[in-house]
């Protein structure tokens, strides 16, 4: 066997090891068996570079390598398709970026040495040392992705799909111009060292320069691309961090409505009495029922179907209904909150108030009024608190779902507590049922179910 191979299954190997541990960090358990995914991998490789014996340009050959890297990682994990996608392009740019980064400056030192030992003669590399250099490269790009796996959190962790889509088809933009440069220098074109002068066609400062500058163009396309992903990550934050303070703004101001609605109640209650008594003296009996109406609804009572057992639950829910009826939007609520329950109570006004607000827009673009309704159900079910909704929408599958910043906080929430969630759509309803566990016990959920 080959001394350049052997070196290349080495750090290949390393390198395959490295990957698999960054994913199984930031993506969810495999769907292949762990040995058949290593096993594909040094397919792939083996086959994209097989290619060079056909004589296949090498822009082609990155090209095919890429999409048939992304497409193992959508066989192979289990979690979203574009977080697995970009997961996928990450590691993509990693690998392209640092390798290339090592490939030219290996090259650079090999180059240096080789020409002193021989005296200022060798002006080329022997096939086997491009061979090593090659795979010495992949040595470089198993510390980088080992340092990056720890400091990716936050890039990485569940995101919408949009802004998956926006930061992947940057990356490969970047990608493919560093797979163009590298298909130029493929292809024999070089930056020259001294253009008109004496140097002009030495091969060998031609090549010193132009693994240079390859190294100084990787460079600053990863620097380009950190860069990118780095702040659109800073942003998503910023807009989730906005999204939460405007919830908890809506929040308190609900319950402070409402108290001060009581507020006022209570310090009219004498004249109230007094009016109702006068009502009854007369028997005007229609009239003081719609005197106590008008009570009711100036301090939010009378709503059974929203005495969940959660004062901030109420107040919200009683929010959410008096939107629905200015919309024309039937309601049905049956909410009940356990007493002791370990989901934090502006962690349930985050899960129900988006979910409602999702609801009544989409039952608000209905025209049918069979399909503008919205039904919300919540009990105990054993140790674990089920939540089910269903709405009317114009939805057809589950794969039309827009997941927007309120979608994603609802994931969040529920992942927070370890809880589960389902989704459906049929006949143009839509239903979603959440499980949380009650208890901070470690409640097995596949048990409960």
């Amino acid at each position: 066997m080959r001394a350049d191979l052997i070196v290349f299954l080495f750090f290949y190997i390393g390198y395959i090891l490295s990957l698999c541990k960054f994913c199984e960090r930031y993506l969810k358990g495999f769907q292949i068996n762990k040995k058949i995914f290593i096993i594909l991998l040094l397919v792939v490789e083996a086959g994209v570079n097989f290619d060079r014996a056909l004589a296949a340009p090498y822009i082609l050959r990155a090209m095919i390598s890429h999409i048939l890297f992304v497409g193992l990682f959508l066989i192979a994990f289990s979690d979203d398709a574009m977080k697995k996608v970009f997961v996928a392009m990450i590691i993509v740019a990693i690998k392209t970026f640092v390798w290339n980064f090592g490939c030219s400056f290996f090259s650079c030192l090999a180059l240096v040495g080789s020409n002193l030992f021989a005296d200022g003669q060798a002006a080329y590399m022997a096939p086997w040392l491009e061979g090593i250099i090659g795979a010495a490269a992949y040595f470089p790009v198993i510390l980088v992705q080992n340092c990056l796996r720890k400091r990716l959190a936050s890039v990485l962790e569940s995101k919408i799909r949009s802004w998956y889509l926006m930061t992947t088809a940057f990356l490969m933009g970047i990608v493919a111009i560093v797979d163009i440069v590298n298909w130029g220098a493929s292809n024999g074109i070089m930056v020259v060292s001294n253009a008109g002068g004496a140097a002009y066609g030495d091969v060998y400062y031609n090549q010193i320069f132009s693994h240079i500058s390859i190294c100084l163009l990787t460079a600053l396309a990863a620097c380009m691309a950190g860069g990118f992903v780095f702040f659109m990550n800073k942003v998503y934050i910023e807009q989730r961090q906005k999204e939460q303070y405007n919830a908890q703004i809506e929040f308190w101001q609900m319950l402070n409505e409402q108290h001060i609605q009581m507020e006022r109640l209570r310090h009219d209650m004498k004249n109230h009495v007094l009016a109702l008594y006068g009502l009854w003296e007369k028997k005007e009996f229609d009239k003081a029922g719609s005197y106590l109406q008008k009570m009711m609804e100036k301090g939010n009572i009378g709503c059974e179907d929203e005495l969940t057992g959660n004062q901030a639950v109420d107040a919200l829910l009683y929010n959410k209904r008096k939107k629905a009826a200015e919309l024309s939007i039937r309601w049905m609520a049956d909410i009940q909150i356990p007493e002791k329950c370990a989901v934090d109570e502006f962690d349930l006004c985050v899960l129900f108030g988006n979910l409602l607000d999702n609801a009544i827009k989409a039952c608000a673009e209905m025209a049918d009024e069979k399909y503008r309704f919205v039904e919300i159900q919540s009990q105990q079910v054993k140790r674990c608190l089920l939540l089910v909704m269903k709405n009317g929408t114009a939805l057809k599958d589950t794969k039309e779902i827009r997941q927007g910043i309120g979608f994603f906080n609802v994931y969040e929430t529920i992942r927070k507590y370890d809880g589960t969630v389902s989704i459906k759509v049929e006949n143009q309803v839509f239903e979603i049922s959440v499980l949380i566990p009650l208890h901070d016990n470690g409640y097995n959920m596949k048990k409960t179910v």
